[in-house]
């Protein structure tokens, strides 16, 4: 049995219920809303206090949005430049460290090229790249790319079996749920079980 079936059912249906809408959401529609729904859903709302956004007169995670639109992928910026220079601005207005919620943040913004930094996933590549320190971005997206690609025929061939979306993003997405799948079945073994990748811990 194709290892990665579970995964493409189970991203389909989020897909379809929950990152595709809420980006075009962002995109075209209601970005405040969808920022909120994003923050939430993930669960990184808390990383970002309502002190430096409604406590100083501004909508609910204006500051958040403001950045975001900073990094657009029209520019040609590196994608890991990206979410690090998105992570240290959300910082300094926020007083955080928000390194996973920069990078699902300007994963909704563009799309593409943006690979989500995730602790369940972190701890799934950890078994093949034990020496991976936590927040060393750039580490995690060359061990992350480097797994990708000895599995991405497999999940190209099971999403088209599936008749699933061919497109490059949702075969990494796949990947990056079946990341958290096996992190969080080394977290339940340890005792420490955790939320999922859509709304890991940060």
């Amino acid at each position: 049995m194709n290892r990665f079936r579970e995964d493409v059912e189970e991203y389909t249906r989020f897909a379809a219920k929950f990152d595709t809408p809420v980006r075009y959401e962002l995109l075209h529609g209601n970005s405040h809303e969808a920022i909120s729904r994003i923050a939430g859903f993930y669960r990184v709302a808390r990383s970002f206090s309502r002190k430096f956004d409604e406590g100083i007169g501004l909508a609910r995670y204006e500051p958040v949005l403001s950045a975001i639109w900073s990094y657009q992928p029209e520019r040609s910026q590196d994608p890991i430049e990206a979410v690090l220079d998105l992570t240290r601005d959300l910082k300094r207005l926020y007083r955080k460290e928000v390194l996973s919620a920069s990078s699902k943040f300007l994963w909704f913004a563009w799309g593409r090229e943006i690979i989500i930094y995730d602790s369940q996933a972190l701890a799934s590549i950890q078994t093949r790249f034990p020496t991976l320190k936590p927040k060393n971005y750039y580490g995690y997206c060359s061990a992350w790319r480097t797994l990708f690609a000895e599995d991405m025929g497999e999940i190209e061939s099971e999403c088209l079996r599936q008749a699933a979306c061919m497109e490059r993003w949702f075969h990494e997405r796949v990947f990056d749920w079946h990341l958290w799948r096996l992190g969080k079945r080394q977290s339940r073994a340890s005792g420490n079980a955790d939320s999922p990748l859509v709304i890991g811990k940060r």
